[in-house]
């Protein structure tokens, strides 16, 4: 199949749409709204996006709509957390963690593009895990879970030029397999509710009278879930992407034999945050990262995101491995780091792409409300190259944050009840529970 070549970029036009984006979220109001239409016209035209005039007047209403979410999420929010701006939409981070992502050796061949494309490479990378509402809530909460994945140091000319060549690319997801809207024209609708923080209003009303009986159920299911721990959940891609010349969700899933202990008080407000850095303190986690071929013979479509891919129609395949060593991640600058941290789909490099007219819709929104928040908050807008964190007060090592622990010199020995020196020396364990007076057997220690 031929794919098209990168079409050539002109900043100036992104920009524009940045900066009239922004300045409607912020409240700064264009010269009229056919300014923004403009810009919006000019931006689909040079990015070389395939997209009809009901789709782009849905976008357009999104990205006005969003400064009356930030807005109200942000006047909420700001009772308890401060003023910052945070996401218009997993507003809370439980953690933002380092982490490597290893392609697995034996990944079939079809999936060989883009990240994929060498077996065996590992990526340094970020994970940041978060609760999914706008609102900022104890982790108790019912809730959609969120876990998005940014790669460093990638190869490749990136798919959306308008975001940089930063060499990173990003894998968002969320612990739910649908979303509560079908495509952009549900959620451009639903948007118009939320703005109120009327999570509810789209979905069924006396007047006008609606029923959305079908995303009233994913809704529900999306919020509803309580965890335990974020390394020990599914996540998953929700909306198509295309790897090569095939079409497919992804997802990371807990490693097989994966437990991680509960040693912390589950009511505390905080108490994911505090779990994970628990579990993350001396020991490690890994997630297997999957990809599902779409079948075409199935219902499977690329525009329905409240159609589940059924495994049975469309089995997941292993393509990776997602290791997070012990950390520390928890220091004030961290934390600054973590709410600047921007994620994109459309943050890639290669034979990868984003599908359906939601992603389309991303494309355009997320650049301009991360410029939105970024500027509200006076905040740097960087994409990171390694593990280091601006402003720690540690000098930056390729071992930066890790907690890494080394045995000390001499090692104990542990001696069996059984053991005489040739010299009749008394002896004795350094071992406590093994030795001469434990009657324990060394064999056991081990």
């Amino acid at each position: 199949m031929m794919r098209k070549s990168p079409r050539q970029f002109t900043p100036a036009l992104v920009l524009g749409l940045s900066l009239c984006a922004s300045a409607s979220l912020a409240g700064q109001n264009p010269q009229d709204h056919s300014d923004t239409l403009s810009a919006l016209d000019a931006s689909i035209q040079q990015l070389g996006m395939d997209i009809s005039s009901e789709e782009r007047a849905a976008i357009a209403s999104v990205m006005q709509t969003a400064r009356d979410v930030s807005r109200a999420a942000q006047k909420h929010n700001s009772l308890r957390y401060g003023d910052e701006f945070r996401r218009d939409a997993h507003a809370k981070a439980t953690g933002c963690v380092r982490a490597e992502f290893e392609v697995n050796g034996d990944i079939p061949a079809q999936f060989r593009h883009s990240v994929f494309a060498e077996p065996g490479r590992r990526y340094p990378a970020w994970i940041r895990f978060s609760n999914g509402d706008m609102l900022v809530q104890a982790d108790g909460e019912k809730d959609a879970r969120g876990m998005a994945v940014k790669l460093m140091g990638v190869d490749g000319v990136p798919i959306a030029p308008e975001l940089g060549d930063s060499a990173t690319q990003d894998f968002l997801m969320a612990n739910n397999q649908a979303f509560f809207n079908r495509n952009i024209h549900d959620y451009v609708e639903n948007m118009q509710y939320l703005a109120r923080l009327d999570k509810r209003g789209w979905f069924f009303g006396l007047w006008p009278p609606r029923l959305h009986l079908k995303q009233m159920i994913r809704g529900a299911q999306t919020v509803s879930s309580t965890i335990d721990t974020p390394l020990q959940e599914p996540y998953f891609s929700i909306l198509p992407y295309r790897l090569g010349d095939t079409q497919l969700k992804f997802a990371s899933r807990p490693c097989p034999g994966a437990d991680y202990p509960i040693t912390v008080d589950q009511n505390a407000e905080n108490f994911l945050t505090e779990q994970l850095s628990d579990s993350l303190q001396s020991g490690s986690a890994c997630f297997d990262f999957l990809v599902q071929p779409r079948n075409i013979s199935a219902e499977t479509p690329l525009d329905d995101a409240t159609v589940i891919w059924e495994e049975k129609d469309s089995p997941f395949i292993p393509v990776a491995r997602i290791h997070i060593p012990p950390q520390t991640f928890t220091s004030e600058a961290q934390w600054a780091f973590c709410e600047n941290l921007s994620m994109n789909p459309w943050r890639g490099v290669g034979e990868w792409e984003p599908l359906g007219s939601l992603n389309r819709a991303r494309r355009l929104a997320y650049h301009a409300v991360s410029d939105f928040r970024h500027t509200s908050n006076d905040a740097p807008q960087r994409e990171p190259t390694d593990w280091c964190v601006p402003g720690e007060t540690q000098k930056c090592t390729p071992q930066q944050g890790l907690n890494v622990y080394k045995p000390s010199w001499p090692l104990p020995r542990c001696f069996d009840a059984h053991f005489n020196p040739a010299d009749d020396k008394a002896v004795s364990s350094q071992c406590q529970g093994y030795g001469v007076d434990s009657g324990v057997l060394a064999e056991n220690h081990y």
